[in-house]
């Protein structure tokens, strides 16, 4: 039994490494120790003839080894961090958005191809790998494993070169993203299309909630508030066949009446601008990104990357 449980997560692993630009990835020293430690672990866990009996001991180490943050020290830098296992980490995890991929000076929120496509190149060369927010939500609350070293990328309201420009490039890298598209907005000038949203979904892109005209949502009212979360969801899952479970809020604008909202109408996480990395001790609601803006260099970029909490 323990030798079977051995060879299927050295395989999973193994697995989990063929993701983006660098193709099959060796596992480290400090992978095949952990899985030989917690699998030795196991071995004693298993050792009576009920599954049934054996379940909660199985799932208390699994526990263990996916909040490691919770004992280590105080220290925000995940460099401090004991080296687990890809498949069992549940940790802090840095989720970048960004508007629009393409040059127009003294626009922020216009990151130039160039500088993109060098902070795409620094996550390839330092091993990251670009996981879904599906995957990051059966990771944070289903228990579901992830790569070594996950990150998200997202895109805010749907602009037209996230297809034209951001694609390509990440598509070079073997990342994907996810764009969360005002529904309002499809089709108009300078936005993106419904054959294009088709187009990245079957890429293994994420299209998601940003409601129906970018609003401020506590500035609203109630039904009006509904109107945009509901109307938006429903119209890009009708166009796409597909759930959209997930929800960035215009502006980063939310209160207590919009976080039930959100509830209410079915998004399972939400996401905001403030800073910091996507955190599953957080309220699921209220997920924090890094924001990436023109003109940040490649220092800062990475200092984003190194501490949870930057």
């Amino acid at each position: 039994m323990v030798n079977k449980i051995v060879r299927i997560l050295i395989v999973f692993s193994l697995v989990l490494g063929i993701n983006g630009c660098k193709g099959l990835e060796t596992s480290s020293q400090s992978t095949v120790e952990a899985l030989t430690s917690n699998t030795s672990r196991l071995g004693s866990i298993y050792q009576t003839d009920s599954d049934q009996e054996s379940k909660p001991a199985f799932e208390s180490v699994l526990k263990e080894s996916r909040e490691p943050w919770n004992k280590s020290s105080n220290s925000q830098d995940l460099r401090d961090l004991p080296d687990l296992p890809g498949l069992l980490i549940r940790q802090p995890i840095p989720i970048l958005y960004y508007h629009s991929v393409m040059l127009e000076a003294e626009n922020e929120v216009r990151m130039p191809p160039d500088q993109f496509e060098a902070q795409m190149d620094f996550l390839c060369d330092n091993g990251y790998q670009s996981i879904t927010l599906n995957q990051l939500y059966r990771a944070f609350y289903q228990g579901a494993s992830l790569p070594p070293k996950p990150f998200v990328i997202t895109f805010d309201d749907g602009y037209l070169d996230n297809y034209t420009t951001a694609f390509p490039i990440l598509r070079r890298y073997g990342f994907t993203a996810t764009v969360f598209m005002v529904s309002s907005y499809i089709g108009g000038e300078d936005f993106l299309s419904w054959p294009q949203l088709k187009e990245l979904v079957a890429s293994g892109w994420e299209i998601e909630g940003h409601t129906d005209t970018h609003p401020y949502l506590s500035k609203i009212d109630e039904i009006t508030l509904l109107h945009e979360l509901k109307s938006s969801k429903e119209l890009l899952e009708l166009g796409l066949g597909k759930t959209v479970d997930f929800l960035a809020y215009p502006y980063g604008d939310f209160d207590s009446a919009v976080l039930q909202a959100v509830r209410d109408t079915g998004y399972l996480m939400a996401f905001t601008t403030e800073r910091g990395w996507a955190n599953p001790n957080s309220d699921a609601r209220q997920i924090q990104r890094i924001y990436c803006y023109a003109n940040m260099g490649q220092n800062e970029f990475s200092r984003r990357l190194q501490n949870w909490n930057y």
